[in-house]
Protein backbone atom coordinates (compact mmCIF):
# COMPACT_ATOMS: atom_id res chain seq x y z
CA UNK A 1 0.00 0.00 0.00
CA UNK A 2 2.90 2.22 0.23
CA UNK A 3 3.34 2.63 -3.27
CA UNK A 4 -0.38 4.46 -3.61
CA UNK A 5 1.07 7.28 -1.23
CA UNK A 6 3.31 8.04 -4.30
CA UNK A 7 0.60 7.04 -6.87
CA UNK A 8 -1.89 9.38 -5.50
CA UNK A 9 0.27 12.74 -5.46
CA UNK A 10 -1.75 15.45 -6.20
CA UNK A 11 0.36 18.84 -7.39
CA UNK A 12 -0.40 21.81 -6.70
CA UNK A 13 1.44 24.55 -9.31
CA UNK A 14 3.00 26.83 -6.42
CA UNK A 15 4.54 23.81 -5.20
CA UNK A 16 2.34 23.47 -2.04
CA UNK A 17 2.22 19.80 -2.95
CA UNK A 18 0.36 17.48 -0.78
CA UNK A 19 0.03 13.40 -0.73
CA UNK A 20 -2.96 11.58 -0.21
CA UNK A 21 -2.74 8.68 1.78
CA UNK A 22 -4.74 5.42 1.69
CA UNK A 23 -6.41 5.89 5.26
CA UNK A 24 -7.63 9.60 3.42
CA UNK A 25 -9.28 7.68 0.51
CA UNK A 26 -11.14 4.71 2.93
CA UNK A 27 -14.43 5.82 4.05
CA UNK A 28 -14.30 7.45 0.43
CA UNK A 29 -14.04 4.02 -1.02
CA UNK A 30 -16.11 2.72 1.64
CA UNK A 31 -19.05 4.64 0.72
CA UNK A 32 -18.70 3.82 -3.18
CA UNK A 33 -18.48 0.39 -2.41
CA UNK A 34 -21.69 0.33 -0.28
CA UNK A 35 -23.67 2.37 -2.92
CA UNK A 36 -22.51 0.89 -5.92
CA UNK A 37 -19.77 -2.11 -5.65
CA UNK A 38 -16.19 -2.35 -5.59
CA UNK A 39 -14.62 0.64 -7.78
CA UNK A 40 -12.97 -1.52 -10.64
CA UNK A 41 -12.05 0.83 -13.26
CA UNK A 42 -9.70 4.20 -13.90
CA UNK A 43 -13.22 5.79 -13.77
CA UNK A 44 -14.91 4.73 -10.81
CA UNK A 45 -11.24 5.48 -9.27
CA UNK A 46 -11.31 8.94 -10.16
CA UNK A 47 -14.33 9.31 -9.04
CA UNK A 48 -13.08 8.09 -5.91
CA UNK A 49 -10.52 10.59 -5.85
CA UNK A 50 -12.30 13.69 -7.24
CA UNK A 51 -15.06 13.36 -4.43
CA UNK A 52 -11.58 13.24 -1.80
CA UNK A 53 -10.30 16.05 -3.84
CA UNK A 54 -13.24 18.25 -3.48
CA UNK A 55 -14.08 17.26 0.34
CA UNK A 56 -10.43 18.44 0.58
CA UNK A 57 -10.70 21.69 -1.38
CA UNK A 58 -14.13 22.84 0.09
CA UNK A 59 -12.67 22.32 3.46
CA UNK A 60 -9.85 24.01 2.90
CA UNK A 61 -11.79 27.21 1.70
CA UNK A 62 -14.31 27.12 4.27
CA UNK A 63 -10.95 27.56 7.18
CA UNK A 64 -9.83 30.19 5.54
CA UNK A 65 -13.14 31.83 5.19
CA UNK A 66 -13.08 31.06 9.03
CA UNK A 67 -16.52 30.08 8.77
CA UNK A 68 -15.79 27.46 11.80
CA UNK A 69 -15.81 30.68 13.87
CA UNK A 70 -18.97 31.70 12.78
CA UNK A 71 -22.00 32.01 16.02
CA UNK A 72 -24.05 29.98 14.52
CA UNK A 73 -21.85 27.34 13.14
CA UNK A 74 -19.97 27.35 16.94
CA UNK A 75 -23.36 26.53 18.66
CA UNK A 76 -24.56 23.66 16.19
CA UNK A 77 -21.16 22.37 16.55
CA UNK A 78 -21.27 22.77 20.22
CA UNK A 79 -24.26 20.86 20.69
CA UNK A 80 -23.65 17.96 18.16
CA UNK A 81 -20.09 17.75 19.94
CA UNK A 82 -21.87 17.05 23.53
CA UNK A 83 -24.47 14.59 22.14
CA UNK A 84 -21.34 12.62 20.20
CA UNK A 85 -19.28 12.62 23.63
CA UNK A 86 -22.67 11.68 25.40
CA UNK A 87 -22.98 8.39 22.89
CA UNK A 88 -19.20 7.52 22.93
CA UNK A 89 -19.55 7.55 26.57
CA UNK A 90 -22.91 5.67 26.92
CA UNK A 91 -21.61 3.52 24.47
CA UNK A 92 -18.09 3.03 26.06
CA UNK A 93 -16.38 3.85 22.85
CA UNK A 94 -12.98 4.31 23.20
CA UNK A 95 -11.45 7.98 23.84
CA UNK A 96 -9.02 8.01 20.59
CA UNK A 97 -12.45 6.43 18.71
CA UNK A 98 -14.61 9.37 19.51
CA UNK A 99 -11.93 11.82 18.95
CA UNK A 100 -11.79 10.32 15.52
CA UNK A 101 -15.43 10.68 15.05
CA UNK A 102 -15.59 14.07 16.45
CA UNK A 103 -12.77 15.45 14.18
CA UNK A 104 -14.76 13.53 10.91
CA UNK A 105 -18.15 15.34 12.19
CA UNK A 106 -16.39 18.95 12.22
CA UNK A 107 -15.02 18.37 8.75
CA UNK A 108 -18.52 17.09 7.61
CA UNK A 109 -20.17 20.08 9.21
CA UNK A 110 -17.95 22.54 7.97
CA UNK A 111 -18.25 21.39 4.58
CA UNK A 112 -21.98 21.69 4.53
CA UNK A 113 -21.48 25.20 5.85
CA UNK A 114 -19.75 26.42 2.98
CA UNK A 115 -22.17 24.37 0.67
CA UNK A 116 -24.48 26.30 2.13
CA UNK A 117 -23.22 29.87 2.11
CA UNK A 118 -21.32 29.37 -1.42
CA UNK A 119 -23.38 27.12 -3.29
CA UNK A 120 -26.90 26.86 -2.48
CA UNK A 121 -27.20 30.82 -3.36
CA UNK A 122 -26.22 30.11 -6.73
CA UNK A 123 -29.65 27.37 -7.60
CA UNK A 124 -32.30 29.56 -8.99
CA UNK A 125 -34.88 27.91 -10.30
CA UNK A 126 -38.01 29.28 -12.40
CA UNK A 127 -41.48 28.65 -12.23
CA UNK A 128 -41.51 28.03 -15.83
CA UNK A 129 -39.06 25.27 -15.12
CA UNK A 130 -41.52 23.72 -12.80
CA UNK A 131 -44.41 23.70 -15.06
CA UNK A 132 -42.42 22.37 -17.97
CA UNK A 133 -41.64 19.86 -15.77
CA UNK A 134 -45.05 19.11 -14.15
CA UNK A 135 -46.61 19.12 -17.83
CA UNK A 136 -43.73 16.18 -19.09
CA UNK A 137 -44.46 14.17 -16.48
CA UNK A 138 -48.42 14.22 -17.07
CA UNK A 139 -47.55 13.34 -20.60
CA UNK A 140 -45.54 10.70 -20.11
CA UNK A 141 -47.03 9.15 -17.36
CA UNK A 142 -51.06 9.51 -18.58
CA UNK A 143 -52.49 12.65 -16.27
CA UNK A 144 -50.27 11.26 -13.49
CA UNK A 145 -49.51 14.16 -11.77
CA UNK A 146 -46.83 15.24 -9.90
CA UNK A 147 -46.76 17.61 -7.56
CA UNK A 148 -44.42 21.20 -7.59
CA UNK A 149 -43.14 20.22 -4.03
CA UNK A 150 -41.53 17.30 -5.31
CA UNK A 151 -40.38 18.96 -8.84
CA UNK A 152 -38.55 21.45 -6.89
CA UNK A 153 -36.93 19.09 -4.42
CA UNK A 154 -36.16 17.12 -7.64
CA UNK A 155 -34.79 20.40 -9.37
CA UNK A 156 -32.83 21.84 -6.39
CA UNK A 157 -30.71 18.66 -5.73
CA UNK A 158 -29.62 18.54 -9.72
CA UNK A 159 -29.11 21.83 -9.52
CA UNK A 160 -27.23 21.64 -6.72
CA UNK A 161 -25.18 19.03 -7.83
CA UNK A 162 -24.50 21.09 -10.52
CA UNK A 163 -23.45 24.27 -8.34
CA UNK A 164 -21.45 22.05 -6.41
CA UNK A 165 -19.04 20.58 -9.32
CA UNK A 166 -18.95 24.22 -10.75
CA UNK A 167 -17.56 25.47 -7.58
CA UNK A 168 -15.33 23.27 -7.08
CA UNK A 169 -14.05 23.28 -10.47
CA UNK A 170 -13.37 27.42 -9.86
CA UNK A 171 -11.43 26.54 -5.89
CA UNK A 172 -9.05 23.62 -8.28
CA UNK A 173 -8.21 26.65 -10.30
CA UNK A 174 -7.95 29.57 -7.33
CA UNK A 175 -5.67 27.15 -5.61
CA UNK A 176 -3.95 25.65 -9.43
CA UNK A 177 -4.30 22.41 -8.58
CA UNK A 178 -3.28 19.64 -11.29
CA UNK A 179 -3.81 15.83 -10.88
CA UNK A 180 -0.94 13.28 -11.72
CA UNK A 181 -2.18 11.92 -14.46
CA UNK A 182 0.44 9.35 -14.45
CA UNK A 183 -0.11 8.15 -10.87
CA UNK A 184 -3.87 8.33 -11.57
CA UNK A 185 -3.25 5.32 -14.18
CA UNK A 186 -1.03 3.67 -12.16
CA UNK A 187 -3.98 4.25 -9.44
CA UNK A 188 -6.20 1.06 -11.19
CA UNK A 189 -3.51 -1.38 -10.73
CA UNK A 190 -3.83 -0.73 -6.68
CA UNK A 191 -7.36 -2.23 -5.18
CA UNK A 192 -7.63 -0.49 -1.90
CA UNK A 193 -7.51 -2.55 1.27
CA UNK A 194 -10.64 -4.43 2.06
Amino acid sequence: MGVILLLLSLILAQGNGFVVKPSDLTPYWQTYARTRGAPAGIEEKREILMNYLGDYLLYKRAKELKLDEDKDFRENWEEAKAEVTRRCEKEKISRARCEEILRRLKRTLLISRIVETKVVPRIKITEAEIDRMVMAHERKKGGKKLTRENVIRFLKESKQAEALSGYIEELMDHYKVKINEKALEKLALYPPAS
